[in-house]
């Protein structure tokens, strides 16, 4: 009878939760426009190797900020999200083996920013990129 009667709670606690991540992450996210915000100057960005930044935007009137890594190889240049795709854990980057490695469950990150090691189960994400006026400018969803 107990077990039951907490099986049944259970599921009543399941259904809130699907409920509430529906609530949380809408379905049309992935329709959201692009804009575009500035990072650093073209001159602050090394033309080859690993740069640390702070993305500071606002989307609705509400500042934020993410840290994200510039990282410019072979005449490109790509800005990726320090968030591990594991569980958030911030990445650092580590210049003598050239790959981010979270520090959290020991996740490893490839100069793409592709997973190649640990328990990661995506790449991290990038961002887009593109130069105007001399400044580094990121793509976000808004």
């Amino acid at each position: 009878m107990i077990k039951a009667l907490y099986g049944m709670l259970a599921l009543i606690g399941l259904g809130f939760l699907f409920a509430g991540l529906k609530v949380i992450a809408p379905s049309g996210r992935q329709d959201r426009e692009l804009a575009w915000f500035p990072l650093v100057p073209e001159d602050d960005v090394p033309r080859s190797g690993v740069k640390k930044s702070e993305l500071v935007y606002a989307v609705s009137g509400r500042e934020r900020k993410a840290r994200v890594f510039i990282v410019a190889s072979s005449g490109k240049l790509t800005v990726l999200s320090a968030v591990c795709s594991h569980l958030g854990c911030l990445v650092n980057y580590r210049k003598e083996s050239k790959e981010f490695v979270c520090p959290c469950h020991g996740g490893k990150y490839d100069i793409a920013g592709r997973n190649i090691a640990g328990p990661p189960p995506a790449p991290l994400a990038s961002y887009p990129v593109d130069v105007k006026n001399g400044m580094i400018m990121v793509g976000v969803k808004v």
